[in-house]
C-alpha cells in the first residue's frame, strides 16, 4: 500500500507540475498576446492621431483657401472700380475745361447738374477731391506744377491746376498746384 501511496503521490506530484507548466505556459501566452494587443492598440491610436492631423490641417487649409479667394475677390472689385474712375476723372477735367466756353445760363445750369450727377455717382463708390485750393502744400497729395510770388502765402497753394482725387483713402491722383513762395 506503500507503494500504491507513492505512486499516486508520485502521479500527483506529476500532474502538479504539468498543471504548473500548462500555467506558466498559459500566462506566457497570456503575456505575448497582450503585449501583441498593446502594440495593436498603440498603432491604431497612432493612425487614429495622424488622421485626425491630417484631418485637422486640411480644414486649416480650406479655411485659409476661402479667406484668400475672399480677399482676392474685394481686391479684384476694388481694382475694377478704380479702373473704371479712372477712365471717368478724364471726363471731369474735360466738364473743368468745357464750362469755360458755355455762355448760355441754362446750358450751364444743366452741365452743372450734369456733372454734379456724376461726381455724387462717384462718391458712393468713395471718390473724394483732394482739399488744395489754399492749405499749406503737402507733396503726399500735391504735385507743385508752377511756383508764383505771393506775398504772406509762402508754401501754400495759391491755385490749383488739376484737381487731384483720393479712392477710398488711396490717392490715385495728387492735385497739380501753383504754390506760393
Amino acid at each position: 500500500m506503500k507503494k500504491e501511496n507513492e505512486t499516486k503521490v508520485d502521479e500527483a506530484a506529476k500532474e502538479a507540475q504539468e498543471v504548473k507548466q500548462e500555467t506558466q505556459d498559459t500566462k506566457k501566452e497570456a503575456q505575448e498576446v497582450e503585449t501583441q494587443a498593446t502594440e495593436e492598440v498603440n498603432e491604431w491610436e497612432k493612425k487614429y492621431t495622424d488622421l485626425n492631423d491630417s484631418h485637422l490641417r486640411l480644414m486649416a487649409d480650406f479655411d485659409n483657401y476661402r479667406k484668400r479667394n475672399q480677399t482676392l475677390g474685394e481686391e479684384m472689385k476694388q481694382l475694377g472700380i478704380s479702373m473704371v474712375v479712372e477712365k471717368l476723372l478724364g471726363v471731369l477735367d474735360n466738364c473743368d475745361l468745357a464750362r469755360k466756353y458755355i455762355s448760355d445760363e441754362s446750358a450751364l445750369q444743366g452741365f452743372n447738374m450734369m456733372e454734379t450727377q456724376i461726381l455724387m455717382a462717384l462718391d458712393t463708390f468713395g471718390l473724394k477731391e483732394v482739399e488744395a485750393e489754399g492749405m499749406a502744400f503737402d507733396a503726399k497729395v500735391m504735385n507743385a506744377l508752377e511756383r508764383e510770388k505771393a506775398e504772406g502765402k509762402e508754401e501754400q497753394v495759391v491755385a490749383v491746376i488739376s484737381k487731384g482725387y483720393t479712392l477710398n483713402g488711396k490717392l490715385i491722383r495728387p492735385a497739380g498746384v501753383r504754390v506760393g513762395y
